[in-house]
């Protein structure tokens, strides 16, 4: 299991663990093999920046409940000295729907909503361009992008200034193609199923994914705020690449589409996040997802 966004990676090795619950001991061949292959990953690290230029990335792997390997890489801005280490702080963009969506699993493993919950029951003020999709359509059908929302609906509201309700409430200008028979990636129709399902919880979205998740797996250096990226010593910046050269140029403020794109964290905190996706919903003993919902 692998996520890989700006220069952040994180790497799960269930192969041992599955093995482990089948015959109450892992693989010695097994365990020998990772041993092996986390070994290379230095040079692997090293031949990738050449090959890309990237100035810096971070790298942990999670097996059998721990991290067994996390180091950064290079520098966290083109022309500035400070390395990146395992605690740098990087914009995560669209594994954000990752690490929400556990989130969200989060309320409904406590009852509060379902994934058949329809958006409209807790966002009363939503509307899409039909009557009978508004109606019906779900957190679920938000997750999967299935809504019939055209592809990126609403990203240029938020590109000249439109805050999140702004732009979820001009969502139902736009037409819509065939509900639940059509895939079409939408940051803002996945950002209103997590907005139904934080009016439910009663909180914001971006309390919610402190409490639901942040929090309880000591993940401090995570977070669905803008102004905490911002404010951190040790954070990684973005990168374009012009005229060949990578350069720290534009800065991604994310908090319109939020659940979408809007959570930074360090590869440290990706790990505690991975090791619970790997353990079926469960951190250090406490359940934070039922195994049925992951």
């Amino acid at each position: 299991v692998g996520a890989l966004t700006g220069g952040l990676l994180v790497a799960g090795v269930p192969v041992a663990a599955a093995e482990t619950a089948a015959t109450g001991a892992a693989d010695p061949g097994v365990e020998a093999r990772i041993d092996q292959a986390v070994a290379q990953l230095d040079a692997l690290a090293g031949d990738l920046m050449a090959k890309s230029g990237i100035p810096g990335m971070a790298v942990a792997v999670v097996h059998g409940g721990k991290t067994i390997y996390a180091k950064g890489f290079g520098v966290r801005k083109v022309g500035k000295a400070a390395t990146v280490d395992p605690d740098t702080v990087f914009q995560l963009a669209s594994v954000s729907k990752s690490v929400g969506a556990t989130v969200v699993g989060h309320e409904v493993s406590r009852k509060v909503v379902d994934w058949s919950t329809p958006v409209k029951d807790n966002l009363p003020w939503f509307r899409l361009g039909s009557r009978y999709v508004t109606d019906h359509v779900t957190v679920g059908d938000m997750y999967a992008h299935r809504s019939g929302l055209m592809e990126h609906a609403g990203d240029l509201a938020e590109a000249i200034g439109y805050h999140r309700k702004q732009v979820l409430k001009r969502l139902r200008y736009f037409p819509l193609d065939r509900f639940r028979d059509h895939y079409a990636y939408t940051n803002f129709g996945l950002t209103a199923g997590a907005e139904s399902v934080a009016r439910a919880a009663g909180k914001s979205w971006e309390r919610l994914s402190e409490d639901a998740l942040y929090r309880p797996l000591g993940m401090a250096s995570t977070s669905s705020r803008f102004v905490d990226y911002e404010s951190r010593k040790d954070r990684a910046f973005g990168h374009v690449k012009v005229g060949g050269k990578w350069v720290a140029k534009y800065v991604r403020q994310p908090d319109a589409q939020s659940p979408a794109g809007g959570v930074s964290s360090s590869v440290n905190d990706m790990a505690k996040w991975l090791t619970m996706v790997l353990a079926g919903g469960k951190y250090q003993g406490k359940t934070i997802v039922k195994p049925a919902v992951m």
